[in-house]
Parts: C-alpha cells; sequence; structure tokens
C-alpha cells in the first residue's frame, strides 16, 4: 500500500477523533502552500501517479474560506437537481452551504490537514487552482476566456452537498456515489461524499476534476456558454456520450493518462472499458439490448470518440502537438451545433422522443444521430487532419454509428 493511500486512511481515523474540536485559523500569507494529494505524473503503463506532496497555489486569495480568482469553494448547503446524465447535473436550486471549517496546522509556512475532510478539500481546491494556472499551455485556451462564462466570474465548488431530487412537485434523497459532477446551468463542480472503495479520492483526484472541467469546455465551445435546457441537444444520448469522450480527451490533454478512472476506482472491467487508448469495441459492438462489449451506455460513445481523437493525435504527432490537437478541436466544436441545427433531415433524423423508441429503433436512430455530429465535425476541422479523422472515424464508429450519408461530402 502506498504512503498517499496510508495518508488518507489515517485522516480518515483521525477525523472521528477531532470532528468535536475546533482549531484556529492561521494567519497565513500568499503564496498559499500546503500538502495536498497531487498528481505526479504517469507510470510505464501510463497510469496516473498521486502523492501526498507540497504544492504551491497560485490563484487562491484567501486561504481559509478558499476563495480565489476563479473558484470559491463551500462545505454542504442543500442542492435540488432535475436530472443526473452522467457526471453532468441539471441543477434546480442550491441553498445554505458553509465556510469550509478548515482544520490544519502550519508548520514553516506550510499548511497540513488535521482531517480528511480539510485534506479533501485543500486537495480538490489545488486541482481547480491547477487547472486554471495552466489551461492555456494545455489547451490553448486563456483563462480570462472561460471566467467571462462564470456567473460572478468564479466557479462555486460544492463539497459534500445533500443532494435533493425534484420532481412532479415533490423531492427525495439521493445518494450518490463514485463520481463528482459538473452543473452546466450554473457552472458549478459538485463533490460527492466519498466511497470506501475509492483508492484516490474522486473529488481529489486531478484526473477526474480534469475530465469535469473538460465538460466546462464542452459547453464553452459546442453551446457558446450558454446551455439551453429546451435545446434538442441538450441531453440527447449520443451527443450525451460525445460530450463524455471530449471530457476525457480534456484529461488526457492534461495528465497524458487514457485511463481515466483507474486511479480512482480498480474495478478491472469498468476502468478497462474507459481507457480509450487500449479497448477495442467499435459502434456496431453496441448493437444489443445490453451490449456487452462495452456497459456504460453513452460513456461507450464518448469512449469511441476520445479514442478517435487520440488516434488522429497519433498519426499526426510529428506536426501536431498535444495543445494544437486540443486547441483545434475547441475551434472545431464551436462551429458543430450551427452546422447541426442546419443539417437536412436526409442526413440528421428528425428530432423524436428516444424513450419512445425500442431496440433497434434506438441503435439506429443513435446511429444517425452520431454520424451527423462526426460530419459536422469533419467538415469543420483543420484541412490536414481530415484524412486522419475520416479514418479513425469510420474505423471506431462504422457504418452504423458513421453512414455514408453522413460521410458523402465530408469523407468520401
Amino acid at each position: 500500500m502506498n504512503t498517499a493511500k496510508l495518508r488518507v486512511l489515517y485522516l480518515v481515523a483521525m477525523s472521528q477523533l477531532v470532528s468535536s474540536c475546533s482549531y484556529e485559523s492561521f494567519s497565513m500569507t500568499s503564496p498559499f502552500k500546503a500538502v495536498v494529494l497531487a498528481f505526479t505524473g504517469t507510470d510505464a503503463e501510463g497510469r496516473a501517479q498521486f502523492a501526498l506532496t507540497e504544492r504551491t497555489f497560485r490563484t487562491l486569495t484567501d486561504f481559509n474560506n478558499l476563495d480565489g480568482t476563479y473558484a470559491n469553494m463551500k462545505r454542504g448547503g442543500k442542492l435540488k437537481i432535475k436530472n443526473i446524465n452522467g457526471s453532468i447535473v441539471s441543477a434546480d436550486s442550491f441553498e445554505g452551504g458553509e465556510k469550509p471549517a478548515l482544520r490544519y496546522k502550519v508548520k514553516s509556512g506550510v499548511a497540513s490537514a488535521l482531517d480528511y475532510s480539510t485534506l479533501a478539500m485543500l486537495s480538490a481546491y489545488f486541482q481547480i487552482d491547477e487547472i486554471y494556472s495552466t489551461v492555456e499551455d494545455k489547451l490553448g485556451l486563456a483563462p480570462s476566456l472561460l471566467q467571462a462564462k462564470l456567473p460572478g466570474g468564479k466557479h462555486t465548488i460544492l463539497f459534500e452537498p445533500e443532494i435533493k431530487m425534484t420532481g412532479n412537485g415533490s423531492e427525495i434523497s439521493a445518494g450518490i456515489k463514485l463520481n463528482a459532477a459538473f452543473s452546466p446551468t450554473d457552472k458549478k463542480f459538485l463533490l460527492f461524499q466519498r466511497s470506501p472503495i475509492e483508492k484516490v479520492p474522486i473529488g481529489a483526484n486531478f484526473q477526474v476534476l480534469t475530465h469535469e472541467f473538460g465538460h466546462f469546455v464542452f459547453d464553452y465551445s459546442f453551446y457558446g456558454g450558454n446551455v439551453d435546457e429546451k435545446n434538442r441537444w441538450a441531453d440527447d444520448w449520443a451527443l450525451s456520450g460525445f460530450n463524455e469522450g471530449f471530457a476525457d480527451f480534456v484529461s488526457w490533454s492534461f495528465t497524458g493518462s487514457s485511463d481515466i478512472l483507474r486511479s480512482s476506482i480498480d474495478i478491472e472491467d469498468f476502468a478497462d472499458e474507459r481507457d480509450f487508448a487500449k479497448t477495442s469495441f467499435t459502434f456496431e459492438n453496441l448493437n444489443a439490448k445490453e451490449p456487452t462489449a462495452c456497459t456504460g451506455q453513452f460513456y461507450c460513445v464518448g469512449t469511441l470518440f476520445a479514442r478517435s481523437l487520440y488516434h488522429t493525435w497519433t498519426a499526426l504527432k510529428d506536426t501536431v502537438s498535444t495543445k494544437d490537437m486540443a486547441s483545434g478541436v475547441i475551434e472545431t466544436l464551436k462551429k458543430c451545433k450551427a452546422e447541426l441545427d442546419s443539417m437536412s433531415t436526409s442526413i440528421l433524423p428528425a428530432e423524436v422522443n428516444r424513450d419512445d423508441l425500442k431496440y433497434p429503433e434506438t441503435y439506429q436512430y443513435d446511429g444517425k444521430v452520431a454520424g451527423s455530429f462526426l460530419r459536422a465535425f469533419v467538415l469543420h476541422a483543420p484541412p490536414a487532419w481530415k484524412a486522419e479523422l475520416c479514418i479513425a472515424f469510420k474505423n471506431n464508429f462504422g457504418t452504423s454509428g458513421f453512414p455514408t450519408v453522413a460521410r458523402t461530402g465530408s469523407c468520401d
């Protein structure tokens, strides 16, 4: 068992002992330093590595309240949500929320957590801090462009809020495990309570939080930062998959690892089908009522999209850097929605309520929507990429997920 995991388990136990105690808030000066659970690189197999180590915050301005240039954190409170679509949450309202109430000690100007919650909050905030400090280098995006889309100029990070599902005039408590999430309606990051099976806590995992940040970048690029829940694409099954795949691609752009979940949840089948550089299923393998090649529903479409982008970059990497690839994908996404909205029904199927369809109608419908998105993407991608994109999309999506009618005029 590695040192980081032992220390996390120790802090979980210690939190039971100190939960009734209070500690003074130290007066710290910027730049703030703390021991956090940080991403340290990848091993020979491409798996992400983490360690408890001293790090310096670069955009944090108020240590005790975890408030900074691009984000602030609230603890607890009650979040009402209307819909959960993978790791994308449609929020209804948020009430309450407290200051972080950090418990820590300071030695030589470095804060060390005295309980698990403090370690988790410091680590989670550090991941967002690191994302915004490096986003221009990794994705070619100026932080100010993203900040302009944020309510009040900041993300709110909700740490372990109480979850209420709303619908039909009533609300029920919802126990949500094994995930962090992003709310496109108000640009919040949601960090749920830790599950005992997590190795690296998901809410403090740089891979996972760069994935959630990827949803914000998809929101920024595909939707122009303004998600209309009544828009056809807001909860479309296939488009949700492309959103998830893009988010995995963003995580890879930051970390160099395609193995998004294994560092937190080392359940072999679950982690394997999300490792887009190593999976081999195709869209055709999803043609079943309950596919066995990939069981993650629309995440499977996402894996195919992320894999296609990865294969394209692999073919072009002598002339296209990872930053160039990320920037080009983002710029292409900016043009895709308008292309889809104006696409002929001879290519894009008329809108239907997918829940009213029966298998195999759902598979056929999803394939046509997927193919229409891929057509829009190829049409607006950098010209030098088109040949490799077409190869990758054909190999991964086949004629069911990338029908001939969608390829005509774009690939063929």
